[in-house]
């Protein structure tokens, strides 16, 4: 999902731009600047004493705070795989709590769009072929799990591990064989859970009346039960496609590789998104600072709970209003593409101590917010089931309701919200609670 999130970025920034002068490249914010503009944005108020935490509105907002959730439970002895584009192993707010040694890259020699180096084929002393060049795994990590250090800012899960298992390319290609493989190297692992926020390639859809399609599905199914067997709980993202998965309409993008060949096609409810409806995978919208956010898919019977994901200027005008999360400090395509926007977007990116930050939004950056609540479930109750731990985040979760104003844009395919008391189409269970979970 990295390359969609790179575009709806792209959109959303760029608009408007167009007629600007070029800004300077390497412009990022210092840390001390960006939180004073981010405690005028937020009323003041900071879920943990880290330099930047004034900016994650999105913490706040799931009691995954100092005196909240992290009083109770910080994700200690708990493994979460990322299954992306890998990580940065210098960044200050990823190593601290990074299995380097077991990270692993399921990019093949000949998986297409893969850069030179990328290649781990599935040999995990090859650890360059981990690091991330184009910043997505590492901004999903850090929601996850950056430590309390003094330095940065702080994830759900703090003192959770990290397992970087790349799937995802360079070019934000994440192709279904890498993340059928990269589910079984987690079950192989035992990790308690694993987060993806992408969509598996060449298919959007894949349709149970296409051979090709079906038996790809299939692939992805049993490497999830595989997964699942060994007492794995996979989180995967909902989308950015402003789709209603329950109701299915049009698919715009599929096959997305080789280049220009998508078809424009109807799609049914014999045709599903992978991962997000696989069979048990806990499956999460995005919401911004106020409500769903504009480019979410949702889906009764989909969409088991939702969480932050950010809405560039949806509640304070600015960009702020997406989710502030850690970029390699090595080169990556998203800081890259960022950091020269900064001279007309205050605070987009961001330098504490040396280490890069940035401010990203989609249902890539929701995601992790509910694996990291998983991983403070699974501290408190570690003989728990996945099935078990996946109910609790339901559970806990606080419901929302319908929004009475909804009106659906231009670009859409989501008519309604509809449900009522306890499950809705656009939230399922509710929004995330790292606190009521930390509880449980």
């Amino acid at each position: 999902m990295a390359r969609r999130l790179t575009a709806l970025l792209s959109g959303l920034l760029l608009a408007g731009l167009a007629l600007l002068p070029a800004a300077p490249a390497g412009a990022a914010a210092p840390a001390e600047e960006l939180a004073e503009l981010c405690a005028e944005l937020w009323g003041g108020t900071s879920p943990t004493d880290e330099p930047l935490a004034a900016c994650q509105w999105d913490m706040e907002q799931i009691g995954a705070t100092t005196d909240g959730a992290h009083a109770l439970a910080t994700g200690e002895g708990v493994r979460v795989g990322v299954l992306d584009s890998g990580v940065d192993p210098t960044h200050d707010d990823i190593a601290p709590n990074l299995d380097w040694a077991a990270s692993c890259s399921f990019i093949d020699d000949d998986t297409p769009t893969a850069a030179a180096g990328e290649a781990g084929n599935g040999d995990c002393t090859n650890k360059s072929a981990v690091v991330d060049v184009n910043g997505h795994g590492t901004h999903v990590a850090s929601t996850i799990a950056a430590p309390v250090s003094g330095i940065g800012i702080a994830g759900v899960a703090p003192d959770a591990t990290l397992v970087a298992i790349k799937v995802c390319t360079e070019a934000g290609y994440c192709f279904a064989d890498s993340v059928a493989a990269g589910l079984r190297y987690a079950g192989d692992l035992g990790l308690d859970v694993v987060n993806l926020s992408l969509f598996a390639d060449p298919y959007l859809y894949y349709c149970g009346n296409e051979a090709e399609q079906r038996a790809i599905l299939r692939e992805l199914q049993r490497a999830t039960r595989y997964a699942q067997q060994r007492g794995v709980l996979v989180v995967a993202s909902a989308g950015n496609e402003q789709a209603d998965l329950a109701h299915p309409e049009l698919d715009t993008i599929s096959p997305d590789w080789p280049p220009d060949t998508a078809v424009e096609r109807e799609v049914g409810n014999n045709c599903r998104v992978a991962p997000a409806e696989l069979t048990g995978v806990l499956t999460v919208s995005a919401t911004g600072p106020e409500e769903l956010a504009s480019y979410s898919s949702v889906g009764m019977g989909v969409v088991d709970v939702a969480a932050p994901g950010g809405d560039y200027f949806a509640a304070t005008d600015t960009v702020q209003d997406a989710i502030l999360g850690a970029l390699p400090n090595t080169p990556n395509d998203i800081f890259a593409s960022l950091d020269p926007l900064e001279a007309f977007l205050p605070g987009l990116t961001v330098v504490d101590q040396g280490n890069n930050y940035g401010f990203l939004n989609g249902t890539s950056m929701a995601a992790p917010h509910a694996a990291g609540v998983a991983a403070l479930i699974v501290e408190q109750h570690p003989d728990w089931s996945w099935g078990a731990v996946a109910a609790a985040v339901r559970a806990t979760a606080t419901e929302m309701a319908c929004p009475a104003d909804y009106v659906q844009e231009e670009e859409s395919q989501i008519a309604r919200c509809y449900g009522g008391e306890g499950r809705t189409s656009f939230f399922g269970a509710g929004l995330v609670d790292a606190e009521a979970a930390a509880r449980r």
